[in-house]
C-alpha cells in the first residue's frame, strides 16, 4: 500500500459545525467540484489517506475459441434448432461485441448462428450441432443485421479441433 501524508498547515482542532474553511467557501468557484473541496479539506486536517492496492489486470481471453462440447441440441446454421451429434461450442470474448439492437449473428462460410449463451460472464457461446456440416478453412465473422460495417472477423479460416 502507499500511504500519503498530507501535511499542509495543521493548526488547531477541527473546526465546528458551522464554521467558514477553504473547503466549503470554494462552492462558488469556477471548476470547483466536491471532490476537489473534500480534498482541500483533508490537507488541511493534516489527514493520512492510503491509497488503494491497483487492480488486478482484467483475466485475457482469446476472441475465438472453437471446442467440442456436450450439449444436447445445437444450431444446424440454416436458422433450425436440431438434436447434436457432434456439438461444436464457439466461445467468443463478449466484451468486443458490447449489446446494440440487434443480437449478435455468427457467419461460418455461409452458416449462420443466431442463438448463443452466456455460459460464464465475458463469454458469448454459439453451438453447432454437426462438426461434420462445418466447412473448415471458411471465414468466421460476427455481424449484427445486414450492415456490413458492424462485422467482425474472428478467424480468417476455420480450424476445428
Amino acid at each position: 500500500m502507499i500511504a500519503v501524508a498530507l501535511m499542509l498547515g495543521c493548526s488547531g482542532p477541527d473546526p465546528g459545525p458551522g464554521s467558514t474553511t477553504a473547503a466549503s467557501t470554494r462552492e462558488d468557484e469556477p471548476d470547483s467540484t466536491r471532490a476537489s473541496r473534500e480534498a482541500v479539506a483533508v490537507r488541511e486536517r493534516g489527514v493520512t489517506i492510503e491509497a488503494p492496492s491497483p487492480a488486478a489486470p482484467p483475466e485475457v481471453q482469446p476472441l475465438f475459441v472453437a471446442r467440442p462440447v456436450d450439449a444436447e441440441r445445437g444450431e444446424d446454421g440454416r436458422g433450425e434448432t436440431v438434436a447434436a451429434t457432434a456439438p461444436i461450442a464457439f466461445d467468443l470474448d463478449a466484451r468486443r461485441f458490447p449489446p446494440r439492437a440487434l443480437d449478435p449473428v455468427l457467419h461460418v462460410g455461409d452458416l449462420r448462428f443466431v442463438h448463443y449463451t452466456h455460459p460464464r460472464v465475458g463469454v458469448l457461446r454459439f453451438v453447432a450441432a454437426d462438426r461434420a456440416a462445418l466447412p473448415e478453412g471458411a471465414r468466421v465473422f460476427v455481424q449484427y443485421g445486414e450492415a456490413e460495417s458492424t462485422r467482425t472477423v474472428v478467424a480468417d479460416a476455420l480450424e476445428l479441433p
